[in-house]
């Protein structure tokens, strides 16, 4: 029983990474900058709300680090691997105490991680940038992990797949 709990346990957490890599692909770049808009934001946020600590940040890190790379921006990879997984550990830390609250910890982590990098690889007139494009894919990652967390939380229910 323990091989069949662990084989998927691994396979939960390849599927929730290969998630965040698809919403991560659907991105805008940022005009003058190497930088890009993208909603893997609501996939980490759900994930680790429902799945906890370990999950949000594996599929954080390693969903978003495949993304970076897939899109063009290996720079970024190993920057986005931390932050990114980081950002979800803390939200799956913090959400049993509060969804808002872990998210907004999740979201400050991110953007400080993300306008400090810019601000170090492109020049600081980069983090400006940086920090308003965070806010805003931190907002709509919210507005969607939020709802949809919580039905699929009801959804789960006696399954034993969430927190």
């Amino acid at each position: 029983m323990t091989d069949v709990t662990t084989t998927r346990k691994i396979v939960l957490g390849a599927l929730t990474a290969a998630m965040v890599t698809g919403a991560t692909m659907l991105s805008a770049p940022v005009p003058g900058f190497r930088l890009y808009f993208n909603l893997g934001e609501g996939i980490i946020y759900t994930v680790a709300i429902l799945l906890g600590p370990r999950y949000g940040a594996v599929c954080g890190g390693l969903g978003a680090a495949l993304a970076d790379l897939i899109l063009g921006y290996p720079l970024w990879a190993p920057l986005t691997l931390t932050i990114k997984g980081l950002e979800g550990y803390v939200v799956g830390r913090l959400a049993p105490s509060g969804k808002i609250r872990a998210i907004a910890a999740g979201a400050t982590v991110m953007a400080a991680g993300y306008s400090i990098s810019a601000g170090l690889l492109y020049g600081w007139a980069a983090a400006p940038i940086e920090l308003m494009t965070d806010m805003v894919q931190t907002g709509i990652g919210a507005a969607i992990a939020l709802p949809l967390s919580a039905t699929l939380k009801r959804r789960l229910q006696g399954t034993g797949l969430h927190n």
